[in-house]
């Protein structure tokens, strides 16, 4: 991160707290903002949590709910369909972001570890890059996959800022790579012809000789999405065996949160694909292990969107909990992300007139059922040091207590990348007390790295 271009109040010490600057609120007015008390008093039972099983859905089967069992590291009988085994991965040792064609690897002392030219990087999301290595091999030397729409559009690698072609990708929408590793699935949807999809998989050394493992031209009536988008890689014993997948609507407006329809694993060695959940439902998330799932049964749609409430699934076990929506929220949820240890999730909620006029809340809840945080998002003005956020989502866990956080500040016209710890039994730094937070990135949040 170059710290010159921040101001100031970005350089807030890690003591910075959300009970600075709210009011005690015990009624849970809508515009209230959680304190370390009431998030308390919620995390051991307080009200507005009513743990329930999902409404029954046609065709869609609703396994019997479980509160307050943890995720399972073993598959139970019956459970079906099987599990390809639980994803296991270190924590991550910082994070990546981009801005103005550079690419940053950060760790939680806002050091500086790596910088990367990024030169003609089309979209700075974390769906157009890959941190394809770990950080043993040496900072400047894991690789960074990335976009391009220059040359009729195709990936490019940087490693120790040197620059080179991986392969042509036109029509790419959308990348993803196992976790520290060169192992990359991604997308391209030829919109003027038939919407085809062509899904590629292997490593992105390889990426010029690939052949697509799924081909797929949406129906033109009864199927929801016109684009594959993949997930998350699998691997076992060190090597790629499959990814999850699902679908989603490309070229569409006015919506909250990437719609995403069903959930399904490829498996490498047979080229078939396995249904967890069909495209009459709508994912909200899958997490780090691979093991649980947020979704919303039954809500599926052009474009599918989580409503009301969120189900979190274990598809080990088949147990599953509800978790209501603020009745206030009344257009939806997503960028549902869960901790490592599966013990929390974290999402957005929407309401308003309509999607154009929505305000956000932030919620962050145990999987068992308790709530743990539900703010107004502009309400959070002690993450940007009294700034109110222009835009605010969850954007993946660093550790098990430490949210991260992609914020959109207006005073400076981009986002950056902020930690935060919202339950106040696990703070940051215990001799700094409870909700400690503070931004350690300047730009987009483009994925983790790891040691």
């Amino acid at each position: 991160m170059n710290k010159k271009t921040l101001p100031l109040f970005f350089l807030i010490l890690l003591a910075v707290t959300l009970a600075c600057d709210v009011e005690i609120n015990t009624g849970g007015g809508d515009d209230a903002v959680a304190t370390a008390v009431a998030g308390t008093q919620a995390a051991l039972g307080g009200p507005g949590i009513t743990e329930m099983p999902p409404a029954a859905t046609a065709g869609v089967p609703t396994p019997g709910v479980t509160p307050g069992v943890s995720p399972a590291d073993t598959p139970a009988p019956g459970c079906l369909p099987a599990h390809p085994g639980p994803q296991s991965l270190p924590l991550p040792a910082g994070v990546a972001a981009g801005r103005n064609e550079t690419i940053s690897f950060e760790n939680l002392d806002e050091q500086t570890l790596s910088m990367r030219t990024v030169h003609d990087m089309t979209f700075m999301g974390e769906e157009w890059a890959h941190m394809a290595g770990t950080l043993s091999t040496g900072n400047d030397n894991l690789p960074v996959v990335f976009f391009t729409l220059t040359a009729g559009g195709k990936l490019l690698r940087n490693v120790a800022n040197a620059i080179s072609d991986v392969a042509p990708a036109a029509n790419l929408t959308s990348l993803v790579g196992a976790e520290g590793g060169p192992f990359i699935v991604y997308t391209t949807v030829d919109m003027m012809a038939q919407s085809v999809n062509r899904v590629y998989a292997g490593n992105y050394t390889d990426a010029a000789s690939l052949q697509p493992v799924i081909t797929w031209v949406p129906p033109q009536e009864g199927h929801i999405g016109n684009a594959i988008r993949p997930l998350a890689v699998h691997t076992a014993g060190g090597a790629a065996d499959g990814f999850w997948y699902t679908y989603t609507m490309e070229g569409i407006g006015n919506v909250n949160y990437p719609p995403y329809n069903g959930l399904y694993f490829f498996q490498l060695a047979t080229g078939q694909s396995v249904e967890y959940l069909g495209t009459a439902d709508a994912l909200g998330g899958i997490s780090p292990d691979q093991t649980t799932i947020a979704y919303g049964a039954g809500q599926g749609g052009t474009p599918g969107v989580v409503r009301d409430g969120v189900t979190v699934r274990n598809l080990l076990t088949c147990q599953e909990t509800y978790i209501p929506f603020t009745p206030s929220s009344n257009l939806g949820g997503g960028w549902m992300e869960f901790s490592p240890d599966n013990q929390f999730i974290a999402w957005s909620e929407a309401g308003g007139p309509n999607n154009m006029e929505a305000t956000f809340r932030m919620r962050v809840a145990r999987t068992s059922g308790a709530s743990l945080f539900d703010a107004p998002s502009a309400n959070m003005t002690s993450l940007l040091g009294g700034e109110v956020p222009a835009g605010l989502r969850p954007v993946g866990w660093i550790a098990d207590h430490l949210l991260v956080l992609e914020a959109y500040v207006s005073a400076v016209n981009h986002s950056v990348v902020i930690v935060w710890a919202p339950d106040p039994a696990q703070p940051w730094d215990p001799v700094m007390g409870a909700n400690q937070s503070a931004p350690i990135a300047d730009g987009n949040f483009l994925g983790f790295v790891y040691p």
